[in-house]
């Protein structure tokens, strides 16, 4: 028989044997459509497929990738050395894997997509519509899908080479690659898992604005890249363990020592870690209740300028509060000038009653008693002594603002040292991994 293409090869196998395209596509559970591809050259069967379709026209695996009989001298040879592979049945089978993987790779391509598409809309429903929870189910939804698909895809890229007469070396290989290719594309769906994960941190009517998605969801990501990290760390261990694939000599020697590295890296980053996040705690400690401990605010030294400064009337940068004064309460609404004080059964009375605070020592005697017209004040801070509080120290909303921009500085810069011993680590991983 003359050389022909492979799918020319089965087309002439299946007339010869009196077969339509309908039925060998029946005996290999493809499609009539499918065999025809295979026979216009358009395609190319599985690895799978090649030893079921040997078997049914009674001929070699070798034989059907050559796309050709063997001479009598050939079947001879062969079978005093039945493993042997003629060059063009090897060619021909590397070529059908590389394209069984350039098909996984597409794939997989596909389920990276899905992830893709999971974080806009979970974005958009988050920033557009301002449905932060809503959003991240959404999202949870294609993230899922994703990696549903992904497995589905390794799956399928295992069985399309099951049988396939590949020697070990080239199975090992090929299902690296396969696997490697997976723990990306899952990996890419648990990195925008925890970027989306801040938006579970708001109401439900609520949208997490940008700033914050982004520094909260930057933060979300890196934690679930790291947990994912730990657990691929294992899970590699145990597919070689296991002999899922298997490592040449330099292979296995890089291996394991980047497997070491990565222990020790590892363990170098937890300890800067713990290191740091015990000098925040002990900071923070010293910082209590922040960003109010950090107001400066103003002094007195005497009550008589505490008092005139308390009764100074200064209004507040607000549009509608309730505030408590002793046994008071104030209510001013948005356009309305003096507000109505009622006391706690709810009788009217007058401003001057509501605002009158007192000061009293560590024996509970008043030493200052004053009229809180100054709204701007935020708190006031003094220490109760037998006989006086002096000295009072009054905050105001500046002191505030200035508080909570010292606070906000200080969390930075130990969100930052985080950030550096992390990409430390990493770079030193980089740079002393065996290739």
């Amino acid at each position: 028989m003359e050389k022909r293409t492979i799918g020319g090869f089965i087309a002439a196998l299946r007339k010869a044997n009196g077969m339509t395209q309908k039925e060998l596509a029946d005996r290999l559970n493809v499609s009539d459509k499918t065999v025809s591809r295979w026979e216009r050259n358009d395609g190319a069967p599985d690895l799978a497929v090649i030893p079921i379709i040997a078997e049914i026209f009674g001929v070699t695996c070798d034989e059907l990738l050559r796309g050709e009989r063997k001479s009598p001298t050939e079947r001879a040879e062969a079978s005093e050395n039945a493993d042997e592979t003629t060059p063009k049945a090897e060619k021909q089978r590397q070529r059908l894997l590389k394209s069984t993987l350039t098909q996984y790779i597409n794939c997989s391509y596909i389920a990276m997509g899905i992830s893709a598409v999971g974080l806009i809309v979970a974005l958009i429903c988050n920033l557009a519509f301002l449905k932060a929870v809503l959003g991240f189910f959404i999202g949870m939804l294609f993230f899922a899908a994703s990696i549903v698909c992904q497995a589905i895809f390794v799956n399928r890229a295992f069985l399309s080479v099951e049988d396939a007469g590949l020697d070990e070396e080239m199975l090992s290989g090929y299902k690296r690659k396969v696997i490697c290719l997976a723990q990306k594309s899952i990996g890419l769906a648990v990195v925008f898992i925890g970027f989306c994960a801040p938006m579970l941190l708001v109401g439900a009517n609520l949208g997490l604005e940008a700033g914050s998605m982004l520094t909260w969801g930057a933060v979300g990501a890196a934690v679930c890249l790291l947990i994912y990290a730990i657990v691929l760390y294992f899970f590699n261990a145990a597919l070689i363990k296991r002999g899922t694939y298997t490592l040449s000599g330099e292979e296995l020697s890089a291996y394991q020592h980047n497997h070491k590295l990565k222990r020790n890296c590892a363990i170098v980053l937890i300890a800067l870690l713990a290191v740091t996040f015990v000098a925040e705690q002990l900071t923070t400690s010293i910082w209590i209740a922040e960003p109010f401990s950090l107001m400066k605010g103003t002094t007195f030294e005497d009550y008589d300028s505490f008092i005139e400064y308390m009764e100074q009337d200064i209004s507040a940068d607000y549009e509608y509060e309730a505030k408590s004064y002793g046994d008071a309460v104030e209510v001013v609404g948005e356009d309305s000038g003096a507000g109505t004080y009622y006391d706690q059964n709810g009788n009217e009375i007058s401003e001057e009653e509501a605002l009158t605070c007192r000061l009293e020592d560590r024996n509970g005697n008043v030493v200052c008693e004053y009229v809180a017209r100054n709204k701007n004040v935020v708190t006031i801070r003094y220490p109760a002594k037998d006989g006086t509080v002096l000295p009072i120290t009054v905050c105001t909303r500046q002191d505030l603002k200035e508080a909570e921009q010292t606070a906000a500085a200080r969390r930075a810069i130990f969100w930052s040292v985080y950030g550096i011993e992390c990409l430390a680590v990493v770079l030193v991983y980089l740079r002393k991994r065996a290739r």
